[in-house]
């Protein structure tokens, strides 16, 4: 049987007592969440949610969002993350390029979020920590997960558009799931005494992979907040004793801007991953110093679940660089044509692993294009394009 809310449902066997959530005043249980998550399930059943159908989330990172996250993988179902902040015409469109059931959204973002589904006819739902309680407080737990396989999609995430209209890529419970295995096991040595800070997104997959999959499958806690502010999270570090901090460069540089002002003890971060983009050596350095703790850089992209390459604790880190590929993933750099660049030459990254979307939601068209190189399609043995170019090939630096 393969679902990828098995890793919270086995976490909470493990550490039933144990925080799960950390959010404002509120602290959940390992057992209380998924007690909820069971009863968010029953709830899509009861309306009409069937394994293989798409439902929409654009809440802020909340209880709410992971209730409902975890909801809609035990029922079978197939997660939509979308920002918060997204227009009506961007919320129509992704209702319609998914084909979604239903769209649960936040009060902020209603106006944008109700005006996108009437424009589609979707089902929504507008929700906060509070509602989400009401509307699965009279629901009888589902007592499993849904048995679903390890290709079957669990999640579309839709890319930036950057070059064009944005596609969804399907990441499925075995991409996810292998994932943050590596990333638990490898970057992190992530466990249940551990304490994440959940200051990314979790509508992006980098928050969603690396940090509250990968939480919840650890047993770690995971603090969340909705929106990244230098002094209130580097109070957060203090107060819940936070041993793991993943953030994008731009949030490396304004916690060491605000590091002087905030009278915060955070000698308890052990590890720190950046991605998103490239972080500055110098930044790198003064941050590493100034918190005691190491920075791991790394690569990946919505199509890569997302992680593909790292900087990985226990071997030779080079500052300025993606590192090397994780565990089953395999990387080169290439010429348009598909052949191996010499070292110091430019050309486009290619991947092939586990970790390598299932494909483009309704596109397979745009799914074969970037892989044409490799001769087939994305997936374990297919070389697949889907990067920016690279300085040599040893990715020594990307986007």
């Amino acid at each position: 049987m393969t679902n990828l809310s098995l890793n919270l449902v086995e976490s909470a066997e493990m550490y039933p007592d144990r925080p799960a959530l950390r959010c404002e005043d509120t602290t959940t249980t390992y057992r209380a969440l998924v007690d909820d998550v069971a009863r968010m399930a029953r709830f899509l059943i009861d309306a009409g949610i069937e394994p293989g159908d798409r439902v929409g989330i654009m809440l802020p990172n909340s209880v709410a969002f992971t209730v409902v996250y975890y909801g809609i993988l035990y029922a079978g179902g197939v997660v939509v993350p979308m920002n918060p902040v997204q227009s009506d015409r961007e919320v129509t469109f992704f209702l319609t390029n998914t084909g979604a059931e239903v769209l649960f959204h936040a009060p902020q973002c209603s106006a944008a979020a109700v005006r996108g589904a009437q424009a589609t006819g979707t089902r929504h739902l507008q929700v906060d920590d509070r509602r989400v309680a009401e509307l699965i407080a009279d629901r009888v737990p589902e007592p499993r997960p849904a048995d679903r396989a390890v290709d079957d999609t669990a999640v579309i995430l839709h890319t930036s558009g950057t070059t064009g209209v944005p596609k969804g890529a399907e990441l499925t419970h075995g991409n996810i799931g292998r994932n943050q295995a590596i990333i638990v096991r490898d970057l992190l040595a992530l466990g249940p005494a551990d304490v994440m800070m959940g200051c990314l997104p979790l509508f992006h997959a980098f928050g969603m992979t690396g940090g509250l999959v990968a939480a919840m499958s650890a047993g770690a806690t995971l603090v969340l907040i909705p929106r990244f502010d230098p002094r209130r999270v580097l109070e957060t570090i203090a107060t819940n004793k936070v041993t793991v901090f993943e953030g994008v460069p731009t949030m490396y540089s304004k916690l060491l801007g605000a590091a002087d002002q905030v009278d915060a003890d955070t000698g308890s971060l052990r590890v720190c991953i950046s991605g998103g983009a490239a972080l500055p050596v110098e930044v790198l350095r003064r941050f590493e110093a100034a918190f005691g703790c190491i920075v791991l850089e790394g690569y990946g992209l919505s199509e890569t679940s997302p992680a593909t390459s790292f900087n990985h604790p226990n071997a030779e880190r080079k500052a300025g660089s993606i590192g090397t590929p994780i565990q089953g993933v395999q990387m080169r750099v290439v010429t348009e044509a598909g052949e191996e660049v010499p070292s110091g030459e430019t050309g486009e990254i290619q991947v092939r692993g586990h970790n390598v979307m299932k494909g483009y939601w309704g596109l397979p068209e745009a799914t074969a294009a970037p892989s044409s190189t490799g001769g087939s399609p994305p997936g374990i043995s297919a070389w697949s394009t889907r990067t920016a170019t690279s300085t040599s090939s040893t990715a020594r630096r990307t986007c």
